[in-house]
């Protein structure tokens, strides 16, 4: 009897050793520090949102989310080493929606579906953006000249990112083929192009522009969200002057697919606590941001609607696309 136990414990504590598991139970998720992996450089948007959530993290979650950027590809090299993780809650992807656009454009090879979404945190925008000088005082006078100048307007495009679709969307609601796309990389690159008059228009991250509204180099004339952003209340969206252009900009947090359901609650749970929070509120809204939770089923919802409006897109400007 006693030999047959032995033998029936050592089977199952040989199991446990293979699967990495202790024999008495799995440890309580967190158990230990989260990686979160930023696919962009340190310092923009993707970059500072994702810190703001790591200095409250450890209070949501019990346990510290060390960011570690992995750039490259439009945020697909970060996005790839997320995917090929090991779906135990530790490694994490802070993200916006350029994990939709690389897999419409083509540039990469995985989808948002091969993920596990753990929720919407943040909430920021994009506006349309022209020098002060510009002859434009309205999006209306922007896209009528668009329309009727093929070829005029130079704007700003990396490939494979949200902005080639999001000028695509441009592009289209004033007729196609109207737009110069020129190589534009992030607002860090745009800004110097568009105020040195390289660029003509171009679509900037909120927390870029302020400091140059306010010294009265650049004008903005419409955010490309649906709906207005509390932090440029004055201007209207593209969508409510009649032009079909949702580029939506929110942060969103995914893990790698097959994630256990108590990993995906913990976290989704912290991140609506986040969402809540005074602090993380004034702390974003000093970047133009706002936290904006969703659930991980919203968040899927969300995403696959905005797959079949950007496919739509991608389709009508003739991108080529998965």
């Amino acid at each position: 009897m006693f030999k047959k136990f032995a033998a029936v414990c050592l089977v199952v504590l040989s199991v446990f050793a293979f699967t990495g598991l202790p024999a008495c139970a799995a440890d309580k998720y967190p158990s230990k520090p989260i990686k979160m992996v930023v696919g962009y450089a340190p310092g923009g948007g993707v970059d500072t949102t994702a810190r703001i959530f790591a200095k409250y993290a450890e209070e949501f979650l019990g346990q510290p989310v060390v960011i570690t950027n992995v750039a490259g590809g439009g945020g697909s090299i970060g996005a790839r080493e997320v995917l090929k993780a090991r779906p135990d809650g530790y490694t994490l992807l802070w993200m916006h929606e350029a994990i939709l656009s690389g897999y419409i454009t083509g540039v990469a090879k995985f989808s948002w579906e091969e993920f596990t979404p753990l929720g919407k945190a943040v909430a920021t925008c994009d506006a349309i953006v022209v020098k002060a000088d510009s002859p434009w005082k309205t999006i209306d006078e922007f896209m009528a000249y668009l329309k009727d100048n093929p070829g005029k307007v130079k704007m700003p495009v990396e490939i494979g990112s949200m902005s080639q679709l999001e000028l695509a969307a441009i592009d289209n609601a004033a007729g196609g083929k109207r737009i110069v796309a020129v190589s534009g990389g992030g607002g860090a690159t745009r800004i110097p192009k568009l105020l040195g008059g390289f660029l003509d228009a171009a679509s900037l991250n909120a927390p870029s522009i302020p400091q140059y509204v306010k010294d009265g180099s650049l004008r903005p004339l419409a955010v490309c969200t649906p709906e207005r952003s509390p932090f440029f209340p004055e201007l209207p969206t593209l969508m409510e002057r009649g032009y079909d252009v949702n580029k939506p900009f929110n942060m969103y947090v995914f893990g790698p697919k097959g994630l256990p359901k108590d990993v995906v609650e913990r976290v989704s749970g912290a991140l609506k606590k986040f969402s809540e929070d005074e602090r993380v509120k004034k702390d974003l809204a000093a970047i133009l941001a706002a936290p904006s939770f969703m659930t991980p089923d919203e968040q899927a919802k969300y995403l696959t609607n905005l797959t079949v409006y950007l496919q739509g897109v991608a389709k009508k400007a003739g991108i080529n696309q998965k």
